[in-house]
Order: structure tokens, then C-alpha cells, then sequence
């Protein structure tokens, strides 16, 4: 028996112990495949894995943002200071900092579907508490129940190259991975649009308190809806690889490096740690715009507090999900991670300067094609930089390399956001909008220290060759 014939022989074995097993996926993946015909098989069953990750992912991700985008009835009807209502927001990027490095072992030691089941019983956790916070002396749970939502969105942040490594094909990961991302956008996105229809501005009391019960019911329904879908349908992986790169990583089976030793590789990579600055920066940038936004626009458009939700959402609908799409499926055609991340980055720095412009000059009309369009943009550069961590850093886990890629750019988010607010103070609007254009351009000609070695396409392209011989 050759080595691909035995590395088959592994794959089957070690995912499919048990011929019931095998027959119970089979009939609800590929009831045609026959595990021992092929070697790599793509399963039409990874569409429905893909489209219940979206699901949860949107559910977690409408929790986000959902107090910050209403944050002057949040302050008033809770009578707290601005700073917490952003902690509802900033609290998810403080746990996972903290919690990645266990999040990534747990993932790494435990399957797919198990990651899933743990990620959505978090969040409908979290739901399940901000039921009773309604009262306005119960801000606590408001927290209480972001926090179990920010354990939840831990896991799920992990999962979206995992996902797109264990299931897809080697000319369609980037774009499967830029589906997973859409789920997290489209979630943020209407956790941005309709807290602002159901809470209304004009202030009441009575009717406020009211209109947040309803929102964090609506979320707990649909959550156990989600969750009772990701038990029974969700899979940890396929039965035999996609890929040539997920065939080679069973080389490793007999002595796989250890969590640890993984993350010491990762600290030794000059390219990853490039990709961690540069779109940690970026991406951090990005978040704490949607953290400020509602203060920025209320500075320049008073009246505009109505308008802030249909653009946020109008932004991330163009950036996380259609300019995402748009970009993994660049990169999957075209492999040119260095270019397409150079482009990404200076159309970004060129569209911010016009919504600066639409700001400075209060052109409100402009602000509803300005912001979305710097968010087709910037928004894009999560995917790139997911895809590109992995290019540089394969055969390391995804799980490893993605866990502390997300963890960096939170960090930036928190600090961008705290750095902003106090330059807003100090030095006003301007100046801060100058600052912020000065680290986009830093960060888009960075990219040129990348090396241009992409380590999973060779893995992928060593591997078609071999089999075509």
C-alpha cells in the first residue's frame, strides 16, 4: 500500500469509526459516494454545514452592536454613563482576548460540531439572561448577558478557515471562508437596523423599556430555534478530504506538533506577524468605527440619529458580506494575496478620505454612499487577512493562527477605540480623522513586507501533480 493509500486509509478511519456512522452521513451528505472509490471528495452536504454556521453566526452577531447603535436611549433609560453602553460593544472584544488561547486548545482538541454546539449554547445563554433586563435598574444583566455572548463568539470566530479548510476544495476555500464571514456581517448588520425601529428615540419610559423587551425576547426565540437546528444537522467534517493540503496534513498524524509548539512557530513567523499588525491595525480601525459611529455622525448630522442604523447596515451589507464574497473570489482565481491586500488597502484610504470630506462639509446625503462604500472596502480585509494568515503559516491549525488573528484585532479595537475618543477630545474631529488616514496608508504599504511564498497553494499544487502522475 503507497503512502496516499494508507493517509486514505487514516482519514476514513480516524473520522468514520464505525460503518453506521459512515451510512448516517453519507445519507444525508453524498448518498452516491463510496468511501473507498476516491481519495479527495468534495460533498454537497459542506452547502447545509456552511448555511447552519451562517445562521448561528447571524444570531450571535445581532447581539453586537445592538445597545451601542441606540446608545442615546440606552444612556437615558438606563441613567448610565456613554462609556458603559460602548462596554456592552468593547466587552466583546475584552473576552476574547482573554479567552482565545484556551478557545483555540479546546477547538483543536475537540471536533467542529462540538465547537458549534458550545459556541450557540453560549449565545442562547446570553439571550436567555438580557430577558430580565428590561428594568432600568438592571444594566448588570445587559452585561452579564453580552458576556455570555462574547464566550459564545469566541468559538464561533475560530471556525470560518476551519470550516472552509475541512470541507472545501483548494479553488474554493476563500470563498467558502468569505461565505462564513458573511454570516457574522449580515448578523451585525441587523443588530444595527432594527434595535433603532423597535426602541424608538422619541423617549418614553415606559414605552422603552417595553420596546427592549421585545427586542431581547425576539433574540432568545430565534437563537433556540438555531440551536436546536445546529444539534441535529451540524458535522464535524467530511469523510474523506477535500484537498491535497488536508490529505498532507495526515502526515502529521504519527508525530503532530503540540498546541504550544504551534504557537511558537507562529511567534517565529516574520510574515504572520506582518499579517497580525498590518490588518490587525485595519481591522481594529474598522470596529472601533462601528463602537463611534454613533457619536461621530450625531457631531456633524444632530438630527441624524434615524439615519445611523440604515447606514451601518448599508455598510456592512456591502463590506462584510458582498465586498467579502467579492475579494475571496479574487483570491481563489487569482492566488495574488500581496496585490489584491495592496488594492483592498488603498482604495480603503481612498474612500475614507471622501467620507471625511462628506462629514467636514456635512453633505448628508453623501454620508449614505461614502460610509458603505469604505466599508466595501475595509470590511474586505477580515477575509484577506483570515486567508492570508493561513497561506503563510500552513500546516498549523487554522484554529491557532485564526484564534490569535482575532485577538489582535480586538486589541486594536480597543485600543483605537479608547486612543480615539481621547484624541477627539484633545485635538478634535479633524485631526483625529488625519490620524486615522495616516495609519491606513502605513498599514497599506506594510504589505510589501509580506513575502509573496504562499505555503497551503504549494501544499495544494505538490498535491494535484502527484495525483495526476
Amino acid at each position: 500500500m503507497d503512502l496516499r493509500s494508507k493517509l486514505t486509509a487514516a482519514y476514513i478511519s480516524q473520522n468514520n469509526p464505525t460503518p453506521s456512522q459512515n451510512y448516517n452521513y453519507l445519507k444525508m451528505g453524498d448518498p452516491e459516494q463510496k468511501p473507498n472509490e476516491m481519495e479527495i471528495k468534495l460533498y454537497r452536504y459542506r452547502w447545509v454545514v456552511l448555511l447552519i454556521f451562517c445562521l448561528f453566526t447571524v444570531i450571535n452577531f445581532m447581539q453586537f452592536l445592538q445597545f451601542t447603535i441606540i446608545a442615546n436611549v440606552i444612556t437615558k433609560y438606563y441613567d448610565v454613563d456613554t462609556s458603559l453602553v460602548d462596554m456592552t460593544g468593547l466587552i466583546f472584544f475584552a473576552i476574547n482576548i482573554l479567552l482565545f488561547l484556551p478557545v483555540s486548545y479546546l477547538i483543536e482538541r475537540y471536533s467542529l460540531r462540538v465547537t458549534a454546539i458550545v459556541s450557540m449554547g453560549f449565545t442562547l445563554g446570553g439571550t436567555v439572561v438580557k430577558i430580565f433586563c428590561a428594568d432600568p435598574s438592571k444594566f448588570c444583566l445587559v452585561l452579564a448577558g453580552q458576556s455570555l455572548c462574547a464566550i459564545g463568539q469566541v468559538y464561533m470566530l475560530n471556525i470560518p478557515s476551519k470550516l472552509a479548510s475541512i470541507w472545501f476544495g483548494s479553488n474554493e476555500v476563500s470563498t467558502a471562508c468569505a461565505l462564513a464571514v458573511l454570516g457574522t456581517q449580515l448578523g451585525a448588520a441587523i443588530g444595527s437596523i432594527v434595535p433603532p425601529f423597535i426602541v424608538k428615540t422619541e423617549y418614553d419610559e415606559q414605552e422603552t423599556g417595553k420596546a427592549i423587551h421585545h427586542m431581547v425576547v425576539g433574540n432568545a426565540i430565534l437563537a433556540a430555534i438555531v440551536f436546536v437546528v445546529v444539534l441535529i444537522f451540524f458535522r464535524a467534517k467530511p469523510t474523506l478530504p477535500p484537498s491535497p493540503s488536508q490529505l498532507q496534513l495526515l502526515t502529521q498524524s504519527e508525530d503532530k506538533p503540540s498546541f504550544f509548539q504551534n504557537c511558537k512557530s507562529l511567534f517565529r513567523n516574520k510574515d504572520y506577524l506582518l499579517v497580525l499588525v498590518i490588518f490587525g491595525v485595519v481591522n481594529g480601525l474598522w470596529n472601533s468605527f462601528g463602537i463611534l459611529v454613533n457619536s461621530l455622525y450625531t457631531n456633524y448630522f444632530p438630527n441624524g440619529g434615524t439615519d445611523i442604523g440604515i447606514i451601518t447596515l448599508m455598510s456592512i451589507i456591502s463590506g462584510g458580506c458582498i465586498g467579502s464574497v467579492v475579494f475571496g473570489y479574487v483570491l481563489d482565481k487569482t492566488h495574488e494575496f500581496k496585490k489584491t491586500s495592496f488594492a483592498v488597502l488603498v482604495l480603503s484610504s481612498l474612500t475614507y478620505i471622501l467620507l471625511v470630506v462628506s462629514f467636514y462639509f456635512k453633505i448628508r446625503i453623501a454620508t449614505f454612499f461614502t460610509i458603505p462604500l469604505f466599508g466595501f472596502f475595509i470590511a474586505s480585509t477580515l477575509v484577506i487577512s483570515f486567508e492570508y494568515a493561513l497561506e503563510v503559516t500552513y500546516p498549523i491549525p487554522e484554529s491557532s493562527s485564526c484564534s490569535l488573528l482575532n485577538a489582535v484585532i480586538f486589541l486594536f479595537a480597543i485600543l483605537s477605540t479608547l486612543i480615539l475618543e481621547s484624541l477627539i477630545d484633545a485635538i478634535g474631529y479633524e485631526g483625529t480623522f488625519g490620524f486615522v488616514l495616516a495609519l491606513l496608508l502605513c498599514c497599506t504599504f506594510a504589505v510589501f513586507l509580506i513575502s509573496s511564498k504562499l505555503r497551503r497553494r504549494e501544499a495544494n499544487l505538490a498535491g494535484t501533480e502527484q495525483q495526476s502522475r
